[in-house]
């Protein structure tokens, strides 16, 4: 059974979707133009919304885009209603949010046939600490919701600036600090970055008087805030010197299944304003967090990972552009395997010693059949380069990597294993999702 908002100017049409939908056994709310469902949506909190295109106050693309501007809704379904003349750009459909699109003007049986099937997609409100009641307060004036995107516009804007000082990390992390405390009061902010097995941490106070506390204490929130792992290395940016830690709001920074970094705020003075803050800050974050731990491995000059020992992203990169190279000139085949984790972000079972030997297990056995091509390009993603072979020759090694599965699903975890021959593409085409 989903939650199901229905927002439409229509009487017609909300009469007949609430039936439709309360015959299915879904809970249904209904709102009669694009303003009010936006009054619901933040009330009922639905897993599903079917919206129409044109509608007073709000039309569809609007209302979609504002609910797609917040990343904890990123899971709910939206399915747009369209009139018998009204064509929505191939561009801006896309843009909008929206997860399909329905004609009102097909036969009723379709109609009912499209909905019915999109709501049992495993859509869903993933109720989190993001979250953090978003429903208390609805927006209850055009001019509140125009003052909502302003915000986020200008953090978004702020954090996107500072992507141009990525070469002085401790610097964006400073003013980083420096934007959050115009912004909210707290007595302490921590802000770690996560690259592979190793973390950079730092520490801010607000205050002369008061101490930020130990590494220790904060990979425990980490675990306390759903995400646990054994770090080869832990860099700390400040002095640390107490044991505890005050309540707190913490944000995870997630790029798919892997951790980027996180943003833990100690005593925060407001706690509804520093967690909404947070989530407005989310997107732009995982942007700046991905440049600035791209700028650590290659100022670092770090070419294997130390957890796994195989190539880390700058140095598998240049492997493949050598590898095209190569079989560009000798006229010889070449082929990917990708292998993908499923389920490390979701899975407290993460910081467990048996789920970083799989993770080991799984890297020699690619190291053991393409010794010298083998990359880490995410925490949960690896590529092996296998030069002069061509798919079937390839099926072996993931025949090999498919083995550990059992294991992996015994820990709450899944492997994919995916193999394709190169036919022109570019490197960035071959390392895209």
């Amino acid at each position: 059974m989903k939650k199901i908002l229905v927002v439409d100017d229509s009487v017609v049409w909300q009469t007949f979707l609430k039936n439709l939908l309360e015959i299915n056994g879904h809970t249904v709310e209904v709102a009669k133009d694009g303003l009010d469902g936006l009054n619901k949506f933040f009330t009922f909190l639905p897993d599903i919304v079917i919206v129409d295109y044109v509608m007073p106050k709000l039309n569809g693309v609007h209302f979609t885009k504002f609910i797609r501007s917040f990343s904890v809704f990123k899971n709910v379904g939206i399915l747009m209603l369209t009139g018998a003349e009204e064509t929505i750009n191939p561009f801006w459909a896309k843009k909008s949010g929206a997860n399909a699109f329905l004609k009102k003007t097909l036969p009723q049986s379709d109609i009912e046939r499209e909905i019915l099937n999109f709501v049992e997609k495993p859509f869903s409100m993933e109720w989190s600490r993001e979250l953090y009641k978003l429903h208390i307060e609805p927006y209850g004036e055009l001019v509140d919701i125009l003052e909502e995107s302003l915000k986020e516009s200008t953090l978004v804007r702020e954090i996107i600036q500072l992507t141009s000082l990525a070469y002085d990390e401790s610097l964006v992390i400073k003013k980083l600090f420096e934007l959050f405390s115009e912004i909210f009061e707290f007595k302490n902010i921590y802000i770690g970055l996560v690259c592979y097995s190793e973390m950079r941490l730092y520490g801010f106070t607000s205050t002369s008087d008061s101490k930020l506390t130990n590494k220790d204490v904060v990979l425990r929130v980490l675990r306390e805030s759903g995400f646990g792992a054994n770090f080869e290395l832990v860099d700390v940016n400040y002095d640390s010197e107490r044991q505890d830690i005050d309540p707190y709001a913490a944000d995870l920074i997630f790029k798919d299944e892997d951790l980027l970094g996180f943003i833990l705020v100690e005593k925060p003075k407001i706690i509804e304003l520093t967690n909404h803050t947070l989530a407005l800050t989310n997107s732009p974050l995982i942007h700046l967090f991905q440049i600035l731990n791209q700028y650590y491995l290659l100022r670092s000059q770090k070419e294997i990972d130390k957890q796994t020992g195989t190539y880390t992203l700058p140095i598998a990169i240049g492997k493949i552009f050598n590898a095209i190279d190569f079989v560009k000139r000798n006229s010889l085949p070449l082929t990917f395997l990708r292998v993908k984790i499923k389920g490390l972000r979701n899975n407290n079972q993460y910081i467990s010693q048996r789920i970083e030997h799989l993770i080991k297990s799984l890297a020699n056995i690619l190291r053991d059949s393409s010794s010298d091509m083998v990359g880490r390009i995410s925490t949960s993603e690896f590529i092996a380069t296998l030069i002069g072979k061509k798919k079937e020759q390839a099926e072996e090694l993931r025949q090999k990597v498919l083995a550990l599965s059992e294991d992996f699903k015994a820990s709450g975890l899944d492997i994919s294993a995916i193999i394709f021959e190169w036919n022109g593409e570019t490197v960035g085409q071959i390392l895209s999702d």
